[in-house]
């Protein structure tokens, strides 16, 4: 578990104040699993391409369904990109910044994502026409 500061990206992010974000009194929070390691490791471990590599895709991928789940009218954070975008993306990010932590390299892939974010699923309306009136009840 490591602890980070500039948490603020993530808020900007999920359309928060940061204020609202729960953190501890010098604006850090919590990180688990291998999101807390540094972009170096990160990059150790994709150049292997083992279990390691896998771990932290799954721990991209949580943490991508949790900014479509709690980002505001975010239904999928990559937009029209896919997943070999970002990784492409990371490994450019984290060769420039080795000492970055992996979570806040994400976070800041997603502060660049969230723009170009889809905000409606495929197929689907918005806004108030979105609601249909329920059928009326069969007659006795």
């Amino acid at each position: 578990m490591t602890r980070i500061a500039h948490a603020g990206v993530l808020a900007i992010t999920l359309g928060v104040s940061t204020a609202s974000l729960a953190r501890d009194m010098d604006d850090e929070y919590a990180v688990f699993g291998v999101g807390g390691e540094n972009c170096a490791t990160y990059l150790v471990a994709r150049d292997q391409a083992d279990a390691a590599e896998r771990w932290y895709h799954h721990w991209l991928s949580g943490y991508l369904t949790a900014v479509n789940n709690a980002g505001a009218s975010t239904y999928n954070i990559l937009g029209n990109k896919s997943m070999a975008d970002i990784l492409d993306w990371l490994e450019g990010y984290c060769a420039a910044n080795p000492n970055v932590n992996f979570a806040n390299a994400v976070a800041e892939m997603v502060a660049l994502l969230y723009q170009d974010r889809q905000n409606i699923a495929p197929g689907k309306q918005g806004g108030w026409n979105k609601f249909v009136t329920p059928p009326a009840p069969p007659s006795p």
